[in-house]
């Protein structure tokens, strides 16, 4: 099959046909990772701008930049009484497409401008519930003192970190868990008090190591005796504060030749996929955990018989959903919680058998926000799914160009970013940041000497050495990296996130062979990295 979006062919995965066949919908005509990144192109996860509530007009923090043209309102006032998204129901006209009217509804219903539930001193923050004292993180919860963080969970006093779960004081780590004063690490496990581990477990004490299991005292995968280790790591945190650039590339440069394992599932049966855990009968799934009987599924955790759903948690019977919570037989739904029996939904919560709303807290039998009876409902939806067919909308999901967030604020950018030009053609809006404001004093220059790091570099503004954009230090950074003998970021937020997204290999699987026994197997690494991949047997071998 040749996806009509992208021009690759592409093989439709064992089941697929079954799976949209119990919706009653045919098969989509383009690839697993295009229908993804379409998704992607829904989610805005961490560009928050400031804003005014359309309700009150008081200044909020919002997902939406000042020229968005959508009302936007303050998730409290969104929960008020005084907010009803049912006043703007309307007719379904069966003169016109049924998209090019929900897209009249999303004008008028007021949008929340961020999701947080139960949060504390966490105003720059979204899709975060139980977090307290944190600043510019992002999909993460249960957790405290979280800065620039994504998706970390159950924490405490982590900085620039990603996918990382149980972890405590440690910073610039990826695909973690169970760390503890860790630090510019990756895929390692119940580590502490180490630096530059990659997939390391249960190591203590560990700096510059790789693929090592219940060692201390290492450095570049070599034993050292205590005395030893302490007098080498003085030096080497000299030269990280000093110059962590060098440092970083040194890492880069000893990783290049390790052994990779070709996929990182656990607890498993019959699934295919990266990052999936206690899991069964996953077929291209990716960062799951505790799902079943589900084809294309990204980023979900306790979700069974979905289908092409992205961070979509406890859900059932679902298909081409987004950031979604507690569905059960609802499909092309955006940003919707707790609902039944739905189909075309965005930003609503506890519904059931309604179609095409937005904005609505509870109800049933609703049609683009109007109420119906359940008698009058039901005959609606057989001549609504009729229409469709007619105008080649059944079965279809959200077209691109109802997305309420510009393609570059999304998460479909970071996977793939466009130019302008191609994001127009493709039929999404382009937001264009507002310049910089100059700054003429002179350049703050970092210390390079631990001595030298002084609070007041805080009230100092830095400059990006990549992208010479200007940034700042919270004092609680100050205070983190001064505690942990850690050098001040040289990168302005935004790239440092870059940075360490790069050392996540992309949710799609590629065939491969094993460099040592030469089966052939799957990975997620580009064969253009050139790194050494084996199987699961023969990794299981080296490392242990």
């Amino acid at each position: 099959m040749k996806c009509i979006e992208c021009g690759q062919n592409f093989e439709y995965f064992l089941g697929e046909k079954e799976a949209y066949g119990r919706f009653g919908y045919d098969l989509p005509q383009i690839c697993p990772q295009c229908r993804h990144l379409r998704r992607l192109a829904f989610r805005n996860e961490r560009r928050l701008y400031y804003n005014k509530s359309y309700l009150s007009g008081k200044q909020i923090i919002a997902l939406y930049p000042k020229d968005s043209p959508f009302k936007i309102v303050d998730q409290d006032e969104w929960w008020g009484d005084q907010f009803d998204a049912t006043l703007y129901g309307r007719n379904f006209d069966f003169d016109r497409p049924f998209f090019e009217q929900f897209a009249e509804l999303q004008k008028e219903v007021p949008r929340w401008s961020r999701i947080f539930l139960n949060c504390e001193n966490a105003d720059f923050t979204n899709n975060c519930a139980e977090t307290k004292n944190s600043y510019l993180s992002f999909s993460s919860h249960s957790s405290e003192n979280l800065y620039y963080c994504m998706r970390v969970y159950r924490s405490n006093d982590c900085y620039d970190c990603i996918n990382v779960k149980n972890g405590r004081y440690s910073s610039n780590c990826i695909d973690c868990k169970e760390i503890y004063n860790t630090h510019f690490s990756q895929l390692s496990e119940n580590c502490s008090d180490s630096y530059f581990l990659l997939d390391c477990r249960a190591c203590t004490d560990c700096i510059f190591c790789a693929n090592l299991r219940n060692k201390k005292y290492m450095i570049f995968n070599k034993q050292y005796d205590k005395e030893e280790y302490e007098n080498t790591k003085e030096e080497f945190i000299k030269q990280l504060i000093a110059d962590p650039k060098a440092i970083n590339e040194k890492f880069e440069e000893f990783k290049k030749d390790k052994d990779r394992r070709c996929l990182y599932n656990n607890n498993c049966e019959n699934v295919t996929g990266n990052f999936i855990n206690s899991s069964k009968n996953i077929t291209n799934g990716f960062l799951t955990t505790s799902c079943e009987d589900s084809i294309n599924i990204y980023n979900c955790d306790e979700t069974k018989n979905s289908y092409d759903t992205s961070y979509n948690d406890q859900s059932e019977l679902s298909l081409e959903c987004d950031t979604n919570f507690g569905l059960y037989d609802s499909c092309f739904s955006s940003y919707t919680v707790n609902t039944k029996f739905c189909r075309y939904l965005d930003q609503c919560f506890y519904l059931e058998n309604c179609f095409g709303c937005i904005g609505l807290k509870r109800g049933k039998y609703l049609i683009l926000n109007k109420q119906y009876s359940q008698e009058e409902y039901k005959k609606m939806i057989e001549k609504i799914n009729e229409h469709m067919k007619h105008t080649g909308e059944y079965g279809k999901p959200f077209p691109t160009y109802l997305t309420s967030f510009p393609y570059n604020d999304t998460m479909a950018y970071d996977v793939s970013a466009l130019t302008k030009e191609e994001v127009i053609k493709k039929g999404f809006t382009w937001h264009e940041e507002e310049k910089e404001a100059g700054y003429y004093a002179k350049k703050c220059e970092i210390p390079k000497r631990e001595e030298d790091m002084e609070e007041s570099i805080v009230n100092r503004i830095l400059t990006c050495e990549v992208t010479g954009k200007n940034y700042k230090i919270v004092p609680q950074e100050f205070t983190f990296y001064k505690k942990f003998h850690l050098p001040i970021p040289r990168l302005c937020p935004e790239q440092r996130y870059k940075e360490l997204m790069k050392l996540h290999a992309p949710n799609k699987l590629i065939n491969t062979i094993c460099a040592i026994c030469k089966k052939e197997i799957q990975t997620t690494y580009p064969k253009e990295l050139n790194y050494k991949i084996l199987c699961e047997d023969c990794y299981l071998k080296t490392v242990y």
